[in-house]
C-alpha cells in the first residue's frame, strides 16, 4: 500500500524537492537541443512475445516483459543473447493484476511493475531473480504504475499511466516522493543509471511521433538530454521507442514490435571508431 510523503527534511536528505509532498506542480522542462541517433542494426528474436511491455538486458540475456489482454496473462522471458532463443519463461497474474510494465535489472535482480490494465487503479511491485524469475520481493501501490527504474541507493522509481506523475520509493514500498513529469512525454519503459533516470517514449510534433530517449534529472525535474532515434523498424515505421527499451554501457536497445515478428534495434550513443 503507498504511503504518505515524508517530511521535508528528509527528502532534501535524499536529495529531493520538498514540493514533492503532493503532486508537485512542475512546469514542463525546456528541451535542449536534440541529439540524432541512426539505428545501427538489430537481431530477431525467436520468441513469440505477444504485447511487448519492457526490455532489461545484460551481456549474455535479455528479459522481456509483455501482456496477452485477450487471456488476462502477463509474461516475462528470458532469452539468451548468443542465440537469442528463450531460456526461462513466467505468468504473471496477481488476480486483476496482470500488464506487467517497464523493468530494470539490478544486482541480479529485475524490478518490474505487475498493475491492472487501467489508469488509476493498483500495482503489485516485484523483485524477482533474473536467474529463475522467482520472486524475491514485493510491495503494493495504489496507483497504475506503467514502467520502474532501480538506482543503486536502493530506491526504485516508478511512472504511472501515460507517465504523468513519477514516484520514487524505498526497497520495501515506502513511499518517499510524487513528482509531475517534466516532459509531458508518456514513457513506455525507463532505466537509472548515473544518477539519471533514462526514459524512452514517443513524443507528439502535430500530427506525427518522434521517438526519443530522454535523461532526465529526476530531483531538480529537469530534462537534461535529449535523443532521437532514426530509422525504420520491419513493421512499425520509425517509432522504435513505442514499448520496451533499455541502456548498457553506451549502446541503447529498442524493442518495438510485438511477437512473433519481434526484433531488437541497437544504437549507439557515441561514434564508433
Amino acid at each position: 500500500m503507498q504511503n504518505p510523503c515524508i517530511c521535508s527534511t528528509l527528502l532534501l536528505a535524499l536529495g529531493v524537492s520538498a514540493a514533492c509532498c503532493g503532486f508537485a506542480n512542475v512546469a514542463l522542462a525546456a528541451e535542449p537541443e536534440r541529439q540524432v541517433l541512426q539505428v545501427a542494426d538489430h537481431v530477431h528474436i525467436v520468441l513469440d512475445s505477444h504485447h511487448v511491455q519492457g526490455l532489461a538486458i545484460s551481456t549474455d540475456s535479455y528479459w522481456i516483459s509483455s501482456v496477452e489482454r485477450a487471456t488476462r496473462q502477463g509474461w516475462i522471458f528470458k532469452v539468451a543473447r548468443e542465440n537469442n532463443r528463450l531460456v526461462a519463461q513466467r505468468e504473471l497474474v496477481d488476480g486483476d493484476r496482470y500488464h506487467p510494465g517497464g523493468m530494470q535489472l539490478v544486482d541480479g535482480a529485475i524490478w518490474v511493475p505487475l498493475a491492472e490494465y487501467r489508469p488509476r487503479s493498483t500495482t503489485t511491485m516485484l523483485r524477482l531473480s533474473a536467474e529463475t524469475l522467482e520472486t524475491l520481493d514485493d510491495f503494493e501501490v495504489d496507483d497504475h504504475l506503467g514502467a520502474a527504474a532501480a538506482d543503486d541507493r536502493g530506491r526504485v522509481h516508478a511512472a504511472n499511466w501515460d507517465a504523468r506523475q513519477i514516484y520514487t520509493f524505498d526497497a520495501e514500498g515506502q513511499q518517499l516522493a510524487v513528482r509531475d513529469s517534466p516532459t509531458g512525454v508518456a514513457y513506455q519503459d525507463m532505466e537509472w543509471h548515473d544518477d539519471h533516470l533514462w526514459a524512452c517514449g514517443h513524443l507528439r510534433e502535430g500530427a506525427k511521433r518522434a521517438a526519443v530517449v530522454d535523461r532526465i534529472d529526476l530531483a531538480a525535474g529537469q530534462l537534461v538530454e535529449r535523443y532521437e532515434l532514426r530509422g525504420t523498424t520491419a513493421t512499425v515505421g520509425s517509432n522504435f521507442s513505442r514499448e520496451g527499451c533499455a541502456k548498457l554501457a553506451d549502446e541503447l536497445f529498442l524493442m518495438p514490435e510485438d511477437g512473433p515478428e519481434t526484433r531488437i534495434y541497437r544504437f549507439r550513443l557515441s561514434p564508433s571508431d
